[in-house]
């Protein structure tokens, strides 16, 4: 290993994590300090990756990765390296959030409120680490890559929309317990003629649900498919959600956001509990975008307070530092937890 070189390897299973390391792949390359490779798996094995990608168990102990980032729970215990938990979303809202699955030894966190939480939970169990360094997806946006006006224009004509309306985007969660989609179908179906509609579902959103929309076949409504959800939100309007992370990414853009019987921080925009309150909610925010703008800011500053654009850096700093400062020893070894090992090293043998 060299010290001013480290070998990344990013480990993905989901297709949304591609967009989360990204630009840490391009932190990486400007500052010149590693070679990053990446790895998929499970269902993020049928998309295009965006980097040099090693197709085999072997190739990855060749490689011998220094560190080994992912947005998702597990990660291969027998590849070398330090395993970092990068996170898939910044809130808490949903159940589990703060589970630690015992596979990582680094988890950086996105600001004091989580941070806090893990270090107590590292405090007990004394195997793993805590850095707080923002969440590096976030960076593309308060470095202003995606403009509205141009990214609407973009939306507008890509996706065949009227100029003369706003764009909803509508980007549910896809538990069954937690899910809008289809709840708010008949309410969405009723008011497709009088706005674009920009339809981004969850991955792992129930097939029949989605067909369901597709179906609709309306000019100025469109299920879209891309991986990364952000270039939408910069070119959106407004957003409708419901429990999903990606009200919280919506947030920097400082643009009215609606949300269906949210579990937390539910002043963060118009919070509706039936159908009915769709349609004016959706006319107030229109004629009164700035209605909420205190509790956007309020919220976010609480969830993730870096709007430098700098979070990448901050998390390759803080691995640099353990790495080179060997930080990792004197800590306990984690629970054995052969099952799901053993399943995960299937998964990896097998791909």
């Amino acid at each position: 290993m060299n010290k001013s070189h480290l070998n990344y390897l990013f480990f993905v299973t989901k297709s949304y994590s591609f967009s989360i390391l990204e630009p840490l792949q391009e932190t990486i390359k400007s500052l010149d300090c590693g070679t990053v490779k990446w790895f998929t798996a499970s269902s993020a094995k049928n998309y295009s990756c965006p980097g040099n990608l090693l197709k085999s168990n072997e190739d990855v102990l060749n490689y011998r990765p220094d560190v080994v980032l992912v947005p998702g729970n597990v990660v291969p215990h027998f590849w070398p390296g330090l395993k970092v938990q990068v996170f898939h979303g910044i809130d808490e809202e949903v159940k589990g959030f703060y589970s630690v699955t015992g596979f990582f030894d680094l988890y950086c966190t996105t600001s004091p409120l989580m941070t806090k939480k893990f270090t107590l939970i590292a405090e007990n169990k004394n195997n793993f680490l805590v850095r707080e360094t923002g969440w590096p997806k976030l960076d593309p946006v308060f470095q202003n890559k995606w403009k509205f006006p141009s990214q609407k224009k973009e939306m507008i004509e890509v996706f065949g929309l009227d100029p003369n309306l706003p764009i909803i985007l509508y980007a549910p969660t896809f538990p069954t317990k937690y899910t809008s989609a289809q709840i708010l179908y008949n309410s969405i179906n009723e008011l497709k003629d009088q706005y674009n509609w920009v339809i981004k579902f969850h991955p792992l959103m129930n097939s029949e649900v989605v067909n369901r929309y597709k179906q609709l076949k309306y000019k100025q409504l469109v299920v879209v498919d891309e991986l990364n959800v952000l270039p939408i939100m910069a070119g959106s309007d407004l957003m409708l959600t419901d429990t999903s992370s990606v009200a919280y990414e919506f947030l920097p853009f400082d643009r009215p956001l609606i949300t269906y019987q949210a579990l937390a921080r539910k002043e963060k925009g118009i919070n509706i509990m039936t159908p009915q309150e769709l349609a004016p909610a959706i006319k107030e925010s229109i004629v009164n975008p700035r209605e909420f703008r205190e509790n956007r800011k309020k919220c976010f500053k609480e969830v993730h307070p870096y709007t430098d654009g700098q979070s990448g850096k901050r998390m390759i700093k803080a691995i640099e530092d353990i790495v080179f400062n060997k930080l990792l020893s004197g800590l306990k070894r984690k629970n054995q937890n052969f099952v799901r090992k053993y399943k995960i090293r299937k998964m990896i043998t097998e791909s």
